[in-house]
């Protein structure tokens, strides 16, 4: 099929496809639920999925969905704790809350992103007006998830997206969500204050999970900057782990106490190519390891490169659970087409005729089984695998497709 004509169909197929998971009290995470669906809770709202969804949505201009997204917001903002995080999922049929052990951090971080892009697009000031007490409080619990004062977010094992991967401690992933939701505030609610911390946080980003070492020899390789002399245990570990290192293309996922990280978490050096955090020279380093090491293939696109196999020291009993992590599989180096999406909005700005390749690929990969926009792929065979019918997968297709139109 022509690729054009592969990549439109693509485009209303997810947009139809997308409609079938609303319901009464907003988006489902997945339509069309199984019996597994249904035990795995996917026809409740999640916070995460619906911040996701709604860059997509709100690319598409439907008004439908728009209304559907705004729903979704207010009735997960509704159930907002009392220090002001946002849940995990709910169930809003049974009023079950679920907050995830051991707590959910990015849910949080993607519906107060959510709520700013969405007023963003929409100018909607009756739903920001009352939703703005909830996005201050939020925030605010936001920040009480710096522990050690860096500007930086820290957090628990397993509670960011991947909540079923021993990444803790500060998270490239996390982090490029906290900048993103600083730099809208900035934007969109006018709040030139945090422009401080907008640069504390950019300055932390680039000194904590980059490797500044060149070579053996390199001896004055630490950047001379506020973070490393505000940070005393900074200097200590970045030494430690740029002598360890050397030489790294990407970023680093996670640094924690006398630890850290260093395989390619792909969802969070996307990110933060297209937020603006990795400079021209980092995001062309970035974008290169993920050409030359196939991680893009067969489809768009692997999350974790190399996988952690049994017996590595970052191997927990728990990936075996329910089969899923298992090396090429789920969040251990499976492929997310909605984490796809983001590569392409990348690509993008990087280089169009390639974002256009990518963007059919990623049509070829939802196109499985007739159009399942699968949760998933198992990244060697390209084998669908988890529940279709992702709304996140569909979302982010709509956002990808919209993005390259709006830059060809």
């Amino acid at each position: 099929m022509e690729d054009a004509h592969l990549t439109k169909l693509g485009y209303q197929k997810a947009l139809e496809l997308l409609k079938n998971n609303i319901h009464s009290y907003g988006i489902a995470a997945a339509g069309n639920i199984s019996t597994e669906a249904i035990a795995k809770n996917y026809s409740s709202l999640f916070s995460r999925d619906i911040g996701v969804s709604s860059l997509g949505i709100l690319a598409s201009t439907d008004t439908e969905l728009t209304s559907a997204l705004r729903k979704s917001l207010a009735n997960l903002g509704n159930v907002q704790s009392e220090r002001g995080q946002l849940p995990f999922s709910y169930n809003c049929v049974t009023a079950e809350i679920e907050w995830w052990m051991p707590g959910s951090i990015d849910s949080t971080l993607w519906w107060s992103i959510a709520v700013l892009e969405y007023y963003k697009v929409t100018k909607d000031e009756d739903f920001f007006i009352l939703n703005k007490y909830k996005l201050d409080k939020a925030f605010n619990w936001l920040t009480y998830q710096d522990t050690n004062n860096d500007c930086l977010l820290e957090q628990g094992e397993s509670s960011d997206w991947a909540d079923e991967m021993p990444r803790t401690g500060t998270v490239l992933y996390t982090n490029c969500l906290w900048y993103w939701l600083v730099k809208l505030r900035i934007e969109v609610e006018g709040m030139s204050e945090l422009s401080i911390l907008k640069a504390k946080i950019f300055e932390a980003f680039n000194t904590l999970f980059k490797i500044h070492k060149t070579t053996d020899s390199n001896l004055n390789y630490l950047p001379d900057n506020e973070y490393i002399r505000n940070n005393s245990w900074a200097k200590s570990i970045l030494e430690t782990i740029n002598s360890e290192v050397v030489y790294l293309p990407y970023y680093l996922s996670a640094v924690s106490h006398r630890s850290y990280e260093m395989r390619c978490d792909v969802y969070g050096n996307i990110l933060a190519c297209y937020l603006g955090l990795a400079d021209k020279d980092q995001a062309n380093s970035i974008t290169q390891h993920i050409i030359r090491t196939g991680i893009n293939k067969p489809f768009p696109i692997a999350v974790l490169y190399p996988p952690i196999y049994p017996g590595e020291a970052d191997w927990r009993s728990y990936l075996t659970k329910g089969r899923q992590n298992y090396p090429h599989q789920y969040h251990n180096g499976g492929i997310w087409p909605y984490v796809g999406g983001f590569w392409v909005m990348w690509l993008a700005e990087y280089n169009q005729q390639l974002a256009k390749e990518e963007l059919h690929n990623l049509a070829l990969a939802n196109r499985l089984n007739d159009w399942e926009f699968n949760e998933y792929l198992q990244s060697e065979s390209g084998t669908p695998m988890g529940i279709p019918h992702q709304s996140w997968s569909m979302s982010m297709y709509l956002a990808a497709y919209k993005k390259l139109e709006l830059k060809s």
